[in-house]
Parts: C-alpha cells; structure tokens; sequence
C-alpha cells in the first residue's frame, strides 16, 4: 500500500469553524486533487477514509466539513440544518468555496486538475460549484439531484455524473425528471445511473466512532 500522510485542516465558512480531512499522496510533485463532500449528517470515517484511498491512488483528497466539526445522528438535527442549506445555493458555494480555498492552498495541488465528489448535502455543494462557473474536470454526486436557479447549469464547464436509488424517497422520480432537464437545457455532458432496489444512502456503510 502506498504511504499517505493525512492532517486536520480548520477553516472558516457559513459561520462556523469548519474541520476537514486533508490526504496527501506520497512524494512531494503536484497531483490533481479531488474535493470530497460527505452526507447530511456531516463528515465521518466513511469520508475519511474514502479521502485517504483516493489519496493512495494519487489523488490530494479534501473531505470538507459541513456542520462546524458536528456529525447530525439526530435525524430532526441533520435536517433542521440541512434543509434550509438546500434551499440556498449561495450559502452552499460559500462552503464549497471555502473548502476549494483550503485544497488549492495546498502545494502539493495542481489547480487546474480538480474535480468535486460528494454525497448527500455534499454533492449539491459540488454541484453548486459547477453552477457557480468554477474550474471543475469532473462532478460526481450520489443522492444528490438537485436543481439550481434557471439557466445557471450552463455555467458547468465539466462532466456530471450522478448515481440515485430507484426506491430513494428524498429523489423520487420527478427529482431525476427535474434534474436530468436541467442538465440537458443546459448543454451540459451528463449520465445518471439508477442503482434498482436500492434506498437513499444505500452507499454508506455504518458509521464508526469519531476520530480523535
């Protein structure tokens, strides 16, 4: 297995102090980077540990915080801050922005070779990203068909790509209606893969105990 280092990196955004979950490749050259957004209920050791087997495959790897170093296991809790988060595109670049801030700082980032990949909450960051008119070479979403403000998807200047499950009650089929016109309205390079049987979520396995 290749050797990776990972660090705690601490950055403001949406009011909070953020806690994100830097991996970094071994060497010391530049390498494309990947900007990883965790679910509803913030970032855990699933993210964590998917930051660091990107990393093992060569990728600088940022999984960003969304809740102020909180992880939502309280259903009520996770969409009581979730919810109003999903309805305003710009507090959601704002935390995305501030995570890309954090990953381009690195040195060991190339800049022009970044892609977003998230789940949940953090793949319309990701998404909202892409709307916003940043340098992206690829989005990846899972569980997360949502649709921006008219016309701005035009602003997507790389591939989507977007997984969902067919029995997933939060994307029922208007959502991916609603979001694969979108995409293509806006000439965008786009698939979507329907996972059949599966529910929300049906990606993540169970959460382990916080990392100290």
């Amino acid at each position: 297995m290749t050797k990776i280092t990972t660090r705690t990196v601490e950055y403001p955004a949406d009011g909070l102090t953020m806690i994100g979950h830097l991996a970094l490749p071994a060497g010391a050259d530049r390498r494309p980077a990947v900007l990883l957004g965790p679910e509803g209920m913030g970032l855990s050791d699933v993210e964590r540990g998917r930051a660091e087997a990107l990393a093992e495959l060569g990728y600088v790897t940022l999984a960003f915080d969304l809740h102020g170093g909180r992880y939502q296991s309280d259903p009520e809790a996770m969409l009581a801050r979730c919810m109003p988060l999903l309805a305003s595109p710009d507090r959601m670049r704002g935390i995305g922005h501030a995570a890309l801030d954090v990953l381009r700082a690195e040195p060991r980032t190339d800049p022009d070779r970044i892609a977003a990949v998230g789940y949940g909450t953090g793949g319309a960051v990701g998404l909202e990203l892409g709307r916003d008119g940043v340098n992206l070479r690829a989005i990846g979403t899972i569980n997360a068909l949502t649709t921006g403000r008219p016309g701005e998807a035009a602003r997507i200047r790389c591939p989507v790509w977007a997984g969902v499950g067919s029995e997933d009650p939060i994307m029922p089929p208007a959502q991916r209606t609603a979001f694969t016109a979108e995409m293509q309205a806006a000439g965008v390079d786009w698939r979507l893969v329907v996972y059949g049987g599966a529910l929300h979520a049906f990606h993540h396995p169970p959460v382990g105990r916080r990392r100290s």
